[in-house]
């Protein structure tokens, strides 16, 4: 009968493996089952996290081109401020230019009036002490002409 026992002894060995693996295939199904529902959410997380990123670059590239338009704007509002007071530069400094001429046009002529207005004066001197000196010459020849009155009455 010792042989008997040993038949039964593996037996219930063969059925204790058997369950064992049986566990280990239960709980690789109950694995799988959890990684695939984390599998899964996590491809959900990641496509979620793809239409933001995708919204998100789509807004920066937005912003990226409106700040070229600005600076494009700015860039070329800032060529013609130069360009304008390149011009006010030239104006006035041809201005400046045409006042210097004029201030020394205008300085010569001071210079004629004053010699002229000097001229004048001497010559008006020279006529007026001409003028005194001739009365008193004809107030001479006057008392030379007349005949005098002597006291007969």
């Amino acid at each position: 009968m010792a042989a008997s026992w040993v038949g039964i002894t593996i037996a219930i060995s063969l059925v204790v493996i058997a369950f064992c693996v049986l566990g280990v295939a239960v709980a690789a199904l109950f694995s799988l089952r959890e990684i695939r529902q984390i599998s899964e959410s996590l491809t959900l997380e990641l496509e979620g996290l793809r239409r933001e990123l995708a919204e998100s670059l789509g807004v920066v590239k937005r912003l990226g081109q409106q700040g070229q338009d600005v600076l494009d704007l700015a860039r070329g509002e800032i060529s013609e401020i130069v360009r304008l007071t390149s011009g006010l530069r030239e104006d006035v400094e041809q201005g400046a230019r045409h006042a210097k001429r004029r201030l020394a046009d205008f300085d010569a002529v001071l210079e004629v009036v004053q010699e002229e207005v000097e001229e004048t004066a001497i010559d008006f001197g020279a006529a007026l002490r001409s003028a005194r000196e001739g009365s008193s010459m004809i107030g001479q020849l006057s008392r030379l002409v007349r005949p005098r009155r002597h006291g007969s009455a």
